[in-house]
């Protein structure tokens, strides 16, 4: 990631980055435990450390199905905006995950901000809003035939290669963004309770949304996401950074969820949107701004999925929930969602680390997320940030990415067909 390419402030994170040739600005960002060590261990010119420490639930062991409550010491500092690249590398290579920071427009805000996070996710603890039962049969089981591998091997194909990168900086970026609105658009045609739109920010590339309006609980918004952008260790305009895996492949699988729910005709009670994300690899910035944007509108997400890498099965679970800022109750609905619609799946859990990905984004608004992974955090594919995060390493097919379909379109008309007198008191 080359943060000296753009300078923009971005409305939640407000951040420039703007620097010399010979070194970038100094900007407040958030880390966890693992990444500050990192960043120490790179010697990244770091200073006015403050440790706050943030609640969350993670496994007793990876796979195993016992949790147990921490508190996960965060960092907020300002370093030296030139020590992220090299940061973002070293948390895929040494912690197998992605991200790994926050930004933050000053020292107030990131205190407010983490204190916020904090807020919520003790809220999450106590949350139950939505009756998770499993009660649209007949609608899933009708429409899951319809998911058809082909068709989502087809869209990581064509992410992966009519673009040198998707970086949000980039004009390979903003075509991908462009690009992908007409395929959405072309999807929903015919339908006047869909829309496509694109949302700007205060960078290059637009993060994407179509919306399916609901018919009788329109402002309730049931949302499934994945990230448009594309990166390697330290990206360029004309980098090659195919990001088949991360993330076209969850861009795939729910394109491929939102392309049978309108050819079906199928129309939920409540409003489903479908996101890609910009500039999730530096610092979850798209995700960020539309779920601060939506909490500061007062909109009544209920519930938030993020597909992010779902095509390399690098070991023999099909699923991972990610169960550190997320939400419990629906992780819950999301497992029994895989074992009720695809029984002989195997599901297991890990935790992926502070900022890892966008559904953090949600749960640090209030909002409740879920992120099924394609893998252990272990077993991931090591091919990510590269030039070979290309197809082939998922065997030139879309067998595992379509298990995602399943248990997204699941999870959108469990939810999406529901309606205001499922809501709890």
């Amino acid at each position: 990631m080359n943060l000296r390419r753009a300078a923009w402030v971005s409305s939640t994170l407000a951040t420039c980055l703007v620097g010399a040739a010979h070194a970038g600005p100094k900007v407040w960002v958030s880390v966890g435990e693992d990444a500050y060590r990192l960043l120490r261990r790179a010697g990244a010119d770091i200073e006015q450390v403050e440790l706050h420490t943030l609640p969350v639930q993670a496994p007793a062991a990876e796979g195993s199905s016992k949790l147990v409550r921490r508190d996960e010491s965060v960092y907020l500092m300002r370093v030296d905006s030139d020590a992220l690249p090299r940061l973002s590398q070293d948390v895929h290579q040494r912690l197998n995950r992605c991200a790994g920071y926050v930004m933050h427009a000053s020292r107030a805000q990131g205190r407010q901000e983490l204190s916020g996070f904090r807020a919520a996710l003790l809220r999450q603890e106590t949350a139950g809003k939505v009756n998770y039962e499993i009660d649209n049969q007949a609608e899933v089981n009708a429409l899951l035939p319809q998911l058809q591998e082909s068709n989502v091997r087809s869209t990581i194909v064509q992410l992966s290669t009519d673009y040198k990168n998707r970086y949000y900086a980039t004009h390979y970026g903003v075509n991908a963004s462009d690009d992908l609105v007409k395929t959405w658009k072309a999807l929903a045609a015919g339908r006047a309770d869909v829309t496509v739109k694109q949302f700007s920010h205060n960078w290059p590339q637009k993060s994407v949304i179509m919306t399916i309006k609901g018919t009788t609980s329109p402002k309730q918004i049931v949302v499934i996401g994945g990230h448009l952008d594309s990166t390697i260790g330290n990206t360029q305009e004309e980098s090659i950074a195919p990001g088949a895996d991360d993330d076209a492949s969850g861009i795939a699988s729910l394109t491929e969820v939102a392309r049978v729910l309108l050819s079906s005709g199928y129309q939920p009670r409540r409003t489903i949107q479908f996101m890609a994300y910009a500039a999730e690899e530096i610092g979850l910035f798209g995700s960020a701004a539309i779920a601060a944007d939506y909490k500061a509108k007062g909109k009544k997400v209920i519930g938030a999925l993020q597909l992010d890498m779902t095509n390399y099965q690098g070991g023999t679970s099909d699923y991972t929930m990610i169960t550190d800022y997320t939400n419990a109750a629906q992780n819950t609905f999301v497992k029994n969602l895989a074992a009720y619609y695809t029984p002989s799946m195997v599901v297991n859990q890990g935790a992926c680390g502070y900022a890892c990905s966008d559904h953090a984004s949600w749960t640090r608004n209030g909002y409740v997320a879920s992120f099924p992974f394609e893998s252990l955090l272990s077993q991931d594919n090591p091919y990510i940030h590269t030039p070979q995060d290309t197809i082939d390493k998922s065997g030139n097919n879309a067998n595992h990415a379509i298990k995602f379909s399943r248990l997204a379109l699941a999870f959108a008309v469990e939810l999406g067909s529901d309606g205001p007198a499922l809501l709890t008191k």
